[in-house]
C-alpha cells in the first residue's frame, strides 16, 4: 500500500497540473493508483474539465473524488487565499473503492437499508469507511449523516463541505470524470484497509460536568436543577482571569456522546456554540440539540487550546504505520487561528512523520465522535490510512 501527495500554488491551470503530477510519479506507480483525492480553489473552476482530463489520463482506472475549496492542504503546506491545488494518490491492493453520488431528491426518497445499499454500493456488514464531499446549498447534509448513523451504525464517515462558493451552483463536486454543482459525492472503502479517525474540536472543558434537567430541543433551561445561566455563573466563580477572558471570547457547551463511560475526556464531547441566553429565565440556546438526563460541560477555545487538543488527539496514534492521511480543516482554522500558516499539517507531520497528506479548508467538517458521525465546525477531521490484514 503506497500513498503520495502534492500541492501547488501555480496560478495557471496547465502549470499547476504539471507541478501537481510531477512530484507524484516518484512515490506511486500511476497505472496502479486506485484512488485520487483532488482539491482545487475557485480560481480553477472554469478549467476543471481540462484538469480532470489530465488527472484521469495520468491515473487510468483510479476513482477520482474531489471538490472546490477556499484553500487547500497538501504535503507540507496549507495554502489560503491564493490559487492552489492539492492531490492524494493511493495504491491500495485488496481494497475496494466504490464511488457514489446522491442528490436531495434521492435523499428524500430513500427510507430503508436496501435503498441505502443501492446508493452506496456496500452493506453494513462489510465494515466500510465512507469519505464524502458535499455542497451545502441544496443538500441536507445533516439528514444524510443521520441516515448513515441509522443504517450503518458505527461506520466512520469522513469528509468536508465544499467551500469555494457563497451561493448555489458555485461549488463543484468531482466524481471520476464528472462535475456536479449540488448534492454529495463519496466513496465506500472496504477490504484490507484501516482508517483511523481523529476529530480535534480544539476545545478545553472548564468547571464541572452538569446533568441537563430541563430542555426543549436546542433550548437548555436547567442544569443540575438550576437555571442554566446560574450553572455558568457557578463555573465562572472558580475560574482564573485568563479563563474568564476566554469565556467572554469563545464559550461553548459540549455534550457527552457516550453516557456509559465512567470518565469523560475532551474527545467524548460534541461541541455546540451557545447562540443566545435569556437573562430573565436563565435559559441558553445552542446550535444543536441536547436531551434531559444528558451530561454537558462548558468549554473554551483559543489557539493554544486548539494546538494542545490536536496534539492530544493524535498522540495515541503515533505508533500506527500510517501510509497516508486526509485532513479536513475548518476555514476558521489556519491563519484565522494561528499567526503562521500550516499549523495542522505541521503538527501531523511532527507527531506521525513524513506522511503523504491532502485535504482542504471546509465549510463544515464531517467525522465521528463517540462512535457517531457529526457535522462539525472549527475542527480538524483527520483520517489515517494503514494496511489491515484480512
Amino acid at each position: 500500500m503506497r500513498f503520495a501527495s502534492s500541492i501547488t500554488s501555480a496560478k495557471e491551470a496547465p502549470a499547476a497540473v504539471d507541478e501537481l503530477l510531477e512530484s507524484i510519479d516518484t512515490r506511486v506507480t500511476p497505472g496502479m493508483v486506485d484512488l485520487v483525492l483532488l482539491f482545487v480553489t475557485a480560481h480553477f473552476r472554469d478549467d476543471l474539465d481540462d484538469v480532470l482530463e489530465r488527472v484521469a489520463s495520468t491515473f487510468p482506472g483510479a476513482v477520482i473524488l474531489g471538490c472546490t475549496a477556499e484553500g487547500t492542504i497538501g504535503s507540507d503546506r496549507e495554502l489560503e487565499r491564493v490559487a492552489s491545488m492539492s492531490l492524494l494518490a493511493a495504491s491500495m491492493p485488496d481494497v475496494s473503492v466504490r464511488p457514489f453520488k446522491i442528490n436531495q431528491a434521492q435523499l428524500e426518497r430513500v427510507t430503508d437499508s436496501s435503498g441505502w445499499e443501492r446508493i452506496v454500493g456496500v452493506a453494513p456488514e462489510s465494515s466500510p469507511t465512507f469519505i464524502v464531499l458535499a455542497d451545502p446549498f441544496r443538500f441536507a447534509i445533516q439528514r444524510f449523516v443521520d441516515q448513515i448513523n441509522e443504517f450503518y451504525p458505527g461506520t466512520p464517515l469522513m469528509g468536508g463541505v465544499a467551500s469555494a462558493g457563497v451561493m448555489p451552483e458555485q461549488n463543484r463536486l468531482v466524481l471520476n470524470g464528472e462535475l456536479h454543482r449540488e448534492g454529495l459525492v463519496g466513496i465506500a472503502l472496504t477490504g484490507a484497509l484501516s482508517v483511523t479517525t481523529v476529530v480535534s474540536q480544539g476545545c478545553r472543558p472548564i468547571g464541572r460536568p452538569f446533568v441537563v434537567t430541563k430542555c426543549e430541543r436546542n433550548l437548555v433551561t436547567e442544569l443540575g436543577g438550576k437555571p442554566a445561566l446560574q450553572g455558568l455563573h457557578d463555573v465562572l466563580a472558580n475560574l482564573g482571569e485568563q479563563d474568564k477572558r476566554l469565556v467572554r471570547q469563545s464559550l461553548f457547551l459540549g455534550r457527552v456522546i457516550d453516557e456509559y463511560k465512567e470518565r469523560f475526556t475532551p474527545g467524548d464531547f460534541l461541541i455546540h456554540n451557545i447562540i443566545g441566553v435569556d437573562r430573565e429565565s436563565g435559559a441558553m440556546a445552542l446550535a444543536g440539540h441536547v436531551r434531559v438526563g444528558g451530561t454537558v460541560q462548558f468549554h473554551v477555545r483559543d489557539a493554544v487550546t486548539a494546538d494542545q487538543d490536536l496534539r492530544a488527539m493524535l498522540a495515541p496514534h503515533v505508533d500506527i504505520d500510517v501510509c497516508g492521511a486526509m485532513l479536513f480543516g475548518c476555514n476558521g482554522r489556519g491563519t484565522h487561528m494561528w499567526s503562521e500558516p500550516g499549523h495542522d499539517v505541521d503538527v501531523l507531520h511532527e507527531l506521525l512523520g513524513d506522511v503523504p497528506v491532502a485535504g482542504f479548508f471546509c465549510g463544515g467538517e464531517i467525522g465521528p465522535i463517540g462512535g457517531k458521525n457529526f457535522v462539525h465546525g472549527f475542527t480538524a477531521s483527520i483520517g489515517l490510512f494503514s494496511k489491515r490484514h484480512v
